[in-house]
């Protein structure tokens, strides 16, 4: 089975109290068609403390253009993968120039080439290294790029692959979008970079130590006539967030039927899974997902606590519930975890792992 090595996260130096951001959004919304004081008490629901963003509150209280944010985007972005890629290689105790194989996960701006290959010239990648950029799967995209690197994996146990999923959501907040989605997404977006190493079965590094965190099977699931829960609808100011407020409810109504049918076709059962480790999405996601599970607190610990301390960073946010379930969780060997992810199409991408 393919192994999770070492994670690494990364994050901009600007950090964002909610108090903040909710006196800030009042300000901005005062003229919306919504009551904004009674929608003000979504920025303590969200259970978000702080979040980090890569511009300051002041940047965010002018009007910006996709051009200007999507440059911010590729210079920002660079940075933050740049950082976390070299946290996840520290961590697994590999070079970036032994890296086979990268997937590099984002939603959140354009770049042609990608941002994977700006990375080649900073990290020494080697000249043979396979480039894979994923767009498109939002929030979903950390869960599917750790599946699709597994799948790698088994075909080429011998290798190793970077994961690499990077989000600037706060870029996404559009000024003069006075919606209830936009002013949500100022609720709960943060910006952030997580990076994990993985290697095959016949890699040295797999039978060493190091190996943490095995990937047993991956799946994914997408509802039909549900393309309007979820995405961006893109503008001349930029990409101006979708949500739909039956998420929670699609959670709840969905995900069990889709998880047991996931877990059934890999010969397992849901009281077998000790640690969700999901991407949160939001408070209400995560009640959800407990009340359709029946998980207690303990098995969503590192879900609240990322959102908590980072909000909803789209793809990278389940790599940083990762990095955290690594770091400070107790886990016992032999400990069968779950991740899923919820994003644009409306899909759901599932992986089940063992702790090694």
């Amino acid at each position: 089975m393919p192994s999770i090595l070492g994670v690494g996260t990364s994050v901009p130096r600007h950090r964002v109290k909610q108090e903040h951001a909710r006196q800030f959004a009042r300000q901005l919304f005062n003229k919306s068609d919504f009551n904004t004081e009674a929608m003000l008490s979504v920025f303590e629901n969200t259970t978000v403390r702080e979040r980090y963003v890569c511009m300051d509150l002041e940047w965010f209280a002018q009007d910006h253009g996709f051009g200007e944010k999507n440059a911010i985007y590729l210079e920002k972005g660079l940075e933050l993968a740049q950082r976390a890629t070299l946290a996840a290689c520290g961590s697994a105790d590999i070079a970036p120039r032994e890296i086979d194989h990268v997937l590099f996960i984002s939603t959140t701006g354009i770049a042609t080439p990608s941002l994977d290959a700006h990375l080649f010239n900073r990290l020494h990648f080697k000249e043979c290294i396979l480039r894979t950029p994923i767009w498109g799967l939002g929030c979903g995209g950390g869960v599917a790029g750790i599946a699709r690197a597994a799948d790698w994996l088994k075909a080429y146990p011998d290798k190793t692959a970077l994961v690499i999923a990077l989000e600037l959501c706060g870029l996404t907040f559009v000024r003069n979008d006075l919606s209830k989605s936009n002013f949500i997404g100022s609720a709960l977006f943060g910006d952030g970079c997580g990076a994990l190493v993985m290697a095959g079965d016949d890699h040295a590094r797999t039978k060493s130590a190091l190996a943490r965190l095995a990937v047993e099977a991956s799946g994914a699931v997408t509802w039909r006539n549900s393309l309007e829960v979820m995405g961006w609808d893109v503008a001349d100011e930029g990409l101006r967030v979708i949500f739909s407020k039956s998420i929670p409810h699609i959670v709840e109504q969905s995900a069990r039927p889709s998880i047991m049918s996931f877990l059934a076709q890999n010969g397992s059962r849901l009281e077998e899974i000790r640690h969700f480790l999901s991407h949160p999405g939001g408070a209400k996601v995560i009640q959800a997902y407990q009340q359709a599970l029946d998980l207690g607190d303990d098995q969503v610990r590192s879900m609240k606590a990322v959102l908590a301390g980072f909000g909803n960073m789209s793809s990278a946010t389940v790599l940083f519930v990762l990095d955290h379930f690594l770091r400070c969780c107790e886990a016992r060997t032999g400990d069968r975890v779950l991740s899923t992810a919820l994003g644009p199409g409306f899909s759901s991408e599932m992986i089940l792992g063992r702790v090694l």
